[in-house]
């Protein structure tokens, strides 16, 4: 996407793009841009482990609209640390703001993403032609989920989240499955903010309450081979506001926890 002058900004594309937009699609984005910016800084290859992600939505974003944009302005790169900030906006105005911390590892290296290079993104009409017999039966099972995540009312992503996640009596347990992997081959961190947004929000009310702010740090790497329990606290409740944290475990080590504020 275009950026205003020294913004990096990430977003999706119009329709024929997917029709809904949720909390796995923000959280993913908002990760993505935050990353990009830095990359430019400290080099397209290099790894920025996400060491925490936060966003703040001060107004709900119209789920059934495709457009919106994260666009970082502000970042900084510290001995081994790098932050960046931006914003997220949709059709009309800024509906909210996002944060990240990343750190920067000594060595390692991994693939450039096409998206970090401003040249190399596909814009809405330069796209190939998919030929649906090229794929394989994993990447066709995942083409067939889009219509049924239609049928639910969910995005594509959260629809994913949702139906690889059971309610036990060891408490919400989430499968991962390879469309929910980064380039490390680990669970995506927007994948994890939206189970633990999703499993934080009271249950007792008739009408959810909207979440409005979270911040998810990320102790430890999550594989995709092992199922992710996540344990919900709720905190503290006021008439309108419910404050909650959740803690997601992997083989009975923390990986990730996040603390969430609600708005009813």
């Amino acid at each position: 996407m275009p950026a205003t002058p020294g913004a990096f900004a990430l977003g999706f594309a119009d329709r024929p793009a997917p029709q809904r937009l949720g909390l796995v699609e923000m959280a993913m984005l908002a990760d993505l841009t935050l990353g990009g910016a830095l990359r430019q800084e400290v080099g397209r290859t290099r790894p920025l482990p996400t060491l925490s992600l936060t966003l703040d939505l001060a107004a709900p974003h119209d789920a059934d609209s495709a457009s919106v944009t994260a666009e970082a302005r502000e970042i900084a790169v510290g001995d081994g640390i790098a932050t960046a900030a931006g914003s997220l906006r949709g059709p009309r105005a800024v509906f909210g703001h996002c944060a990240a911390t990343f750190a920067i590892p000594s060595r390692g290296r991994q693939d450039e993403l096409p998206w970090d290079d401003p040249e190399g993104v596909h814009r809405p009409g330069s796209s190939i032609p998919l030929d649906p017999g090229s794929l394989s039966d994993a990447d066709q099972s995942l083409l067939r989920s889009v219509p049924a995540a239609e049928a639910t009312g969910l995005s594509w992503g959260d629809h994913l989240v949702t139906e690889a996640t059971v309610a036990g009596p060891d408490g919400v347990v989430l499968t991962p499955t390879a469309a929910m992997t980064n380039r490390a081959g680990a669970v995506q961190g927007g994948v994890l903010f939206a189970l633990a947004a999703h499993c934080g929000a009271p249950q007792d009310d008739s009408l959810p309450p909207r979440l409005v702010s979270g911040t998810m740090r990320f102790l430890a790497g999550t594989g995709a081979t092992a199922p992710v329990r996540a344990e919900p606290l709720v905190e503290h409740v006021t008439r309108r506001s419910v404050f909650t944290q959740v803690r997601l475990l992997q083989d009975e080590g923390v990986r990730a926890v996040a603390g969430l504020l609600y708005r009813r």
